[in-house]
């Protein structure tokens, strides 16, 4: 629906995800989007080529993101862009916490481990980091919660870090995506000589006064640099 002129290829290593992807463009009546099942890291040796490229919630699972990152920029046209979603160090420091508490506890990452776990967290009512879990919907349903405080493997960044990452990849960085524009007035208030918003030092500087900037992890639009 948003790129409604496009052919677009769907990628998922899960094939229930696929399954309920394609049941609901059938419902929508989409039908320009095919789905393929894949881990990111077997697209390496794939033929396609592509003019856009979104991959959110994706490379900071994987052991190894700049490695996946790397691939899919070998898919990427040359005057081609890419979305890229990425949690944020500073912005996840309640997970942080709460991950500290399930270790101490010892909770285990059952359905039963996970109700045990949210039945402990809503007691610890003078813990600020922990209320803060306790707001997300996430929390909420046994997959959500698992997905934020009990996934295998996650990765944090912080701007100087996506930074270099981007110089390893020679990637341009054009800028964030936020759903509401209030982060990007405030950038523009603050930092008035940088009117295309693309200066990530700066940006670094504005997540640390305030850090929950990027609470919904870091959205944002790259291009190569040739």
């Amino acid at each position: 629906m948003r790129f409604p002129g496009a052919t677009i290829l769907a990628v998922d290593l899960s094939v229930t995800s696929l399954a309920y992807a394609k049941r609901k463009t059938q419902e929508l009546g989409i039908g320009n989007i095919e789905y393929r099942q894949a881990d990111i890291l077997a697209l390496a040796s794939s033929t396609d080529r592509f003019d856009v490229i979104e991959c959110t919630g994706v490379l900071h699972h994987l052991e190894d993101p700049l490695a996946g990152w790397n691939i899919l920029c070998s898919l990427l046209r040359r005057a081609g862009v890419m979305r890229i979603g990425l949690y944020s160090e500073i912005a996840r420091r309640h997970v942080v916490r709460a991950r500290e508490f399930i270790v101490a506890k010892g909770f285990a990452a059952t359905n039963d481990g996970i109700r045990a776990c949210r039945t402990a967290i809503l007691e610890q009512r003078d813990d600020e980091l922990l209320a803060r879990v306790v707001r997300g919907e996430d929390f909420y349903s046994l997959s959500g919660c698992r997905d934020l405080l009990f996934h295998v493997q996650e990765h944090r960044f912080t701007l100087p870090q996506i930074g270099g990452l981007l110089e390893r990849l020679n990637l341009e960085f054009i800028g964030f995506e936020f759903a509401d524009g209030a982060p990007a007035v405030g950038y523009k208030e603050r930092y008035s000589d940088d009117r295309s918003a693309t200066n990530l030092a700066n940006w670094h500087e504005l997540e640390a006064v305030a850090p929950d900037t990027f609470a919904a992890m870091y959205q944002f639009w790259v291009r190569r640099r040739d």
